[in-house]
């Protein structure tokens, strides 16, 4: 799996030209140093989202030696709940933040939406504890980790302002610095008190730290001092609602569909199946963080070729990114199978280890979604966001659907299988959606 994380890293890099691709016009910021590089702001991202996806894993594998599966399970369902709402509430702002080259709206309509649309999230996640709760200890697991999202929240949003002004380094440093006084808060809470809830606290209070002296004063640098952090302006409040609305509904079809299996695990298998295949899954995280580091640091560059008309490099550069999850898939799936065994075990425990064929079908399940991922991120780029909406909604249910037949067969290479069928129509869908935003601006 290194190797092969390795060999995806070199590719993603070699697609990046050292210096800015075209120069065009800016908006007027505090900050007008030069524009770094897309190599400089893919490797900055590429390390940071491995190093905290490795903090991550880290407190799930403290989770699994220190605990037993059933409380895997009751974080990974704390986290498979709250994700779609927050994923629906937050209306993909940092996307459309970042493509907004023109500085059409500015900085405090987008804080002063995120913040209301995050409360309104967890007041949801609090309406929905009663029908998601086996018993109280799951419902307080449930709750602490939507308070944590909710902090998370506020941080990607001042993430957009710096993603939108390509300065991914302090983007990068404080997510390396979440997910170190994450993994520490957190275990060692754990390794101490055995208690799943004081353990989520913990970490919560960390990641509030960085938002708030970290983060804030960086988007401070940034605005300047004539602007502020909330402008409540129902009439470009209400604007941007409705550029998100579709995303978000995107955003919310995709973190269910990936989220569907578990769902069904829980259902026929119990917490202890579920929590083996979110301990699984989360290996592909590996994976999806280089494609998301890739995501972050070309949109906005995508977004200043297609609104110059350079329809030539857009596309081009799509091809490229789009042949990653060929690789992926192609060298993933026999890497799976030669040291799948020894690396569960390692990770976690032996009975981790008999579900290689599993982790094989994942790794091939992700090389499909990396395709259909970067065809998406090419019709944001363009922003073009209600034409999305309906294809996430056919995934959506085509997940479903195969997970809902295949599950009380297969178990969980069923839930797998819904997993791949559901990867291979984002993959069509993204690319009927792009030939139809090209086709469009070339009319």
């Amino acid at each position: 799996m290194g190797r092969m994380i390795r060999i995806v890293s070199l590719y993603a890099m070699s697609t990046f030209d050292t210096s800015p691709m075209i120069a065009t016009r800016r908006p007027a910021v505090a900050d007008a140093r030069a524009i770094p590089s897309l190599r400089n702001n893919f490797a900055w991202t590429f390390v940071s989202n491995m190093f905290y996806a490795g903090c991550q894993w880290g407190m799930l594998s403290a989770i699994a030696k220190l605990g037993n599966p059933t409380i895997v399970g009751e974080f990974t369902l704390g986290l498979a709940i709250s994700a779609p709402v927050f994923m629906f509430s937050n209306l993909q702002l940092r996307a459309v933040q970042a493509t907004d080259v023109q500085a059409e709206c500015r900085f405090a309509d987008y804080f002063t939406l995120r913040l209301l649309t995050t409360l309104l999230g967890l007041i949801v996640i609090v309406a929905l504890l009663p029908f998601a709760a086996a018993s109280s200890a799951v419902g307080l697991a449930i709750l602490l980790v939507a308070v944590s999202k909710s902090v998370e929240c506020m941080s990607d949003v001042i993430a957009g302002l710096l993603q939108r002004e390509e300065r991914l380094k302090l983007v990068s440093i404080s997510l390396i610095i979440r997910g170190c006084g994450s993994v520490l808060a957190f275990s060692l809470t754990f390794a101490y008190f055995r208690n799943l809830a004081l353990s989520i606290a913990a970490m919560s209070g960390v990641w509030l730290a960085v938002v708030l002296f970290y983060d804030v004063p960086n988007a401070k640098a940034l605005i300047g001092h004539g602007d502020g952090f909330f402008r409540f302006d129902a009439r470009e409040l209400w604007r941007l609602i409705l550029l998100g609305l579709p995303l978000g509904w995107v955003a919310t079809f995709g973190s269910l569909n990936a989220n569907i299996p578990r769902y069904f695990l829980q259902h026929y298998l119990g917490l202890a199946e579920q929590g083996i295949y979110a301990s699984l899954a989360y290996l592909i995280v590996a994976i999806n963080l280089v494609v998301g580091a890739l995501s972050v640091s070309v949109t906005t560059r995508l977004a200043r070729l297609f609104a110059e008309g350079n329809h030539k490099q857009f596309v081009q550069l799509l091809t490229k990114l789009s042949m990653l999850g060929v690789l992926i898939a192609a060298v993933g799936v026999p890497s799976t199978f030669l040291v799948g065994r020894p690396l569960l075990t390692l990770l976690y425990r032996s009975e981790y280890a008999d579900h290689v064929g599993l982790l094989a079908l994942l790794v091939g399940t992700a090389g499909i979604n990396t395709i259909g991922a970067f065809l998406f991120c090419g019709v944001t780029a363009a922003r073009s966001f209600r034409v999305q909406a309906p294809v996430y909604f056919v995934q959506m249910v085509v997940g479903v659907a195969g997970t809902a037949l295949l599950v009380p067969r297969w178990g969980m290479i069923g839930a797998g299988v819904g997993l791949l069928l559901s990867a291979m129509t984002i993959v069509l869908g993204g690319v009927w959606a792009l030939r139809r935003v090209v086709k469009a601006e070339l009319r």
